[in-house]
């Protein structure tokens, strides 16, 4: 009778283990999606800049990423915002970290973006 129990497929222990899992990592995803995102929305507009705006100075560049840093709430010293700007092309790299708290847990994820852009003036 105990083996015929045992196939009848009313093990419940993996069923809540599998649960638990997925909420786990659904409340991972919850927290570092959007962290993910905002620094994609940085690296593209780096580019944008280096694409569009290539006679600004490199004053212009900085001041920009870190504007667009603080409105995306990331938050980037200014000194971890190198930018070098050659007759020919632009190279920016922006390093930080951003703390990831989940539930009583800090993940200290360390980022960096690196853009190398030709610049074509006209």
């Amino acid at each position: 009778m105990s083996r015929k129990a045992s196939q009848r497929g009313e093990g419940r222990a993996g069923c809540i283990f599998w649960i638990l899992i997925g909420l786990i990592i659904a409340l991972v995803a919850s927290k570092m999606i959007p962290v993910k995102m905002a620094t994609m929305q940085l690296e593209d507009h780096m580019k944008d800049l280096a694409m569009t705006q290539p006679r600004r100075p490199k004053q212009f560049f900085e001041r920009e990423i870190f504007n667009k840093a603080r409105e995306l709430d990331l938050e980037i010293p200014k000194k971890q915002i190198r930018v070098k700007k050659y007759t020919e092309r632009v190279i920016m790299d922006v390093e930080f970290t951003v703390p990831v708290e989940i539930l009583t847990f800090t993940y200290n994820w360390d980022v960096t973006i690196h853009v190398d852009r030709d610049l074509f003036l006209m």
